[in-house]
């Protein structure tokens, strides 16, 4: 019935469920579907889409957890900086719990990318981790290799290049992985593992890899490459190799906003080659970049070639130009670093509290589970001990009031009975009524019908022990000094003694239910009243190793203590 009731609710439950999601599957949802087809290919129509969807509240628990992944996915596609991470936790969460494989490695990766925007470098690389933890059977090379990407990405930033250039390798092997090639990401890994080498001062290393993003690079961020390779040439003093990667970048830059860093680099590489007039023009122009490093940059050089020239005034100008910047650039990368380290310090202290409190949680529910066995094991003992004494008494008690009624004792308590009941009959007689009179007469009679069923009893009981002392095996066991018994001839005294006693070894056995075979036939040795030397000789023990079985025994049938005259007397009358 219970079975029953649990099947009817379970299909009540899922019922329920199925009819909860039908209502909830709102219109929208084929937007989700739309958007989610051409996220990849069009993310700026994507997040078009996105932003149509109006009631996001209204949706289905899946539906709005796919609208949170999609809309993160759209915003970091579009280049456009996180805010905020409390979309795509939703996103995260509900992928997790539902087992939904691909799109929670999905939403723990764009969980590392929007932790990156919020300046959170280890709150990144710990999403970033968990996204390879759940794909590590993933076959999605793309995102693999993005995630790898985005960790050595994470690990350069932090100076950590030895494990920043492994990460950068295995995103590359994953684009290799791919049947379609995507020549775009492979030239940004080739070309930010290039970038690694350098700050590693390893040039060449550094250039062969540059010269492999060139191949795979598109009008986007050749120019990029190209200024690298110049930068380069530069350290390295060959500068007609260094003028010609920067005139190539600065003739495929199609964003205005990277020509700034190529007039930094042409600066520093006409400085260096001493034309001062197109080092200045350069310089001048990189010294109105809105980005405040390239500024910094392009009037510290400005400041070293009016030292070149001579002149004190320009170099004051530049020179203060550049201390207030340069202040700005320390004071921002002081807050930042302080930042970093409080948010390492904050995530250690967390960390180390959590693994702290876990592990003492763990060592108390152990406790708790060792005290509880221990408590419930040592109840269940007791129990189990208690009710088998409890049984033991019960029979003990059982087989004494069995023998005492068989015995001459109770006889001649009955006897007595019969003879008080007589006495007062005739004492009280005339002040009896018939029915009192009647009673003692039934009484006096129950009495005497007991103790001529005991008489009776005890004649059977003797003439199955005289047949039983007239058995050839008994005579011999008696009359034979060196006597040896066969297992045939254990056995038939074993039949012997069970049909002179009924059930005398069952009764023994359910006293003590331990109890060995050569135990027992010391028993029936016993039973047949013979010597302890004779009962030694059979058993092939000692004597005073038969009076320690005996004193055992004893103990182990009565629960009283070890007494050898008592266990005979008890085996006797059992």
């Amino acid at each position: 019935m219970k079975k029953l009731l649990l099947h009817i609710t379970s299909l009540v439950s899922i019922v329920l469920f199925l009819f909860m999601s039908a209502c909830n599957n709102h219109p929208q949802a084929p937007m989700l579907l739309e958007a989610e087809k051409i996220i990849e290919e069009q993310p700026d129509s994507a997040l078009s889409i996105l932003n149509k969807i109006e009631n996001v509240n209204q949706l289905s628990e899946k539906d709005h957890a796919t609208y949170c992944l999609l809309l993160t996915q759209a915003q970091d596609l579009n280049y456009i900086t996180h805010t905020s991470d409390s979309l795509i936790k939703i996103a995260a969460t509900y992928f997790e719990k539902n087992k939904d494989k691909p799109r929670s490695m999905l939403a723990y990766y764009y969980l590392g990318r929007v932790n990156s925007d919020l300046q959170d470098a280890l709150q990144a690389q710990e999403y970033y981790l968990k996204a390879l933890e759940i794909g590590d059977d993933s076959k999605d090379y793309h995102l693999l290799a993005r995630i790898y990407n985005n960790l050595g990405t994470l690990y350069s930033y932090q100076g950590i290049y030895e494990m920043a250039l492994p990460m950068h390798q295995k995103a590359l092997h994953f684009l290799e992985q791919e049947s379609k090639r995507d020549t775009v990401n492979i030239s940004y890994v080739l070309r930010n593992t290039a970038r690694i080498f350098t700050l590693m001062n390893l040039e060449d290393s550094a250039i062969i890899y540059h010269n492999k993003a060139l191949k795979y690079s598109i009008p986007y961020n050749i120019s990029s490459i190209l200024v690298d390779l110049g930068n380069i040439f530069i350290i390295k003093g060959d500068y007609d190799k260094a003028k010609n990667y920067l005139d190539q970048a600065q003739n495929l830059t199609t964003i205005p906003k990277t020509l700034c860093p190529i007039y930094l680099s042409k600066g520093e590489l006409f400085t260096a080659i001493n034309q001062i007039d197109s080092a200045k023009f350069y310089l001048t122009k990189c010294s109105q970049s809105p980005n405040i490093y390239t500024q910094a940059g392009g009037l510290h050089h400005l400041a070293q070639v009016a030292l070149i020239e001579n002149n004190l005034s320009d170099y004051v100008k530049y020179t203060e130009a550049y201390s207030i910047l340069r202040d700005s650039i320390t004071n921002r990368s002081h807050f930042e670093n302080i930042r970093i380290a409080q948010s390492m310090f904050n995530y250690q202290c967390i960390a180390k509290e959590k693994d702290i409190f876990e592990k003492k949680a763990t060592q108390r529910m152990i406790l708790i589970y060792q005290v509880i066995i221990i408590f419930s094991i040592t109840i269940a003992i007791f129990i189990f001990i208690f009710k088998r004494e409890k049984i033991k008494k019960k029979q003990l008690t059982d087989l004494k009031e069995e023998q005492y009624k068989r015995s001459q004792q109770y006889i001649e308590d009955n006897e007595k009975q019969i003879s008080q009941l007589t006495e007062m009959f005739h004492t009280k007689q005339k002040e009896m009524s018939e029915v009192e009179k009647q009673l003692y007469e039934a009484r006096k009679l129950m009495l005497e019908m007991e103790n001529r069923q005991i008489f009776e009893k005890q004649g059977t009981i003797q003439l199955l022990e005289k047949d039983f002392h007239n058995s050839s095996l008994y005579i011999r066991i008696h009359r034979e000094d060196d006597i040896q018994l066969s297992p045939s001839e254990w056995e038939e005294l074993h039949q012997l003694i069970d049909a002179t006693y009924p059930d005398f070894t069952n009764r023994l056995i359910k006293l003590y239910t331990q109890i060995s075979i050569e135990e027992i036939h010391i028993c029936y040795l016993v039973k047949m009243q013979l010597p302890i030397k004779k009962i030694a000789f059979i058993m092939h023990i000692t004597s005073s190793g038969v009076s320690q079985c005996r004193r055992r025994l004893y103990k182990k049938f009565t629960g009283e203590p070890q007494n050898t005259e008592k266990f005979d007397k008890f085996i006797t009358d059992f």
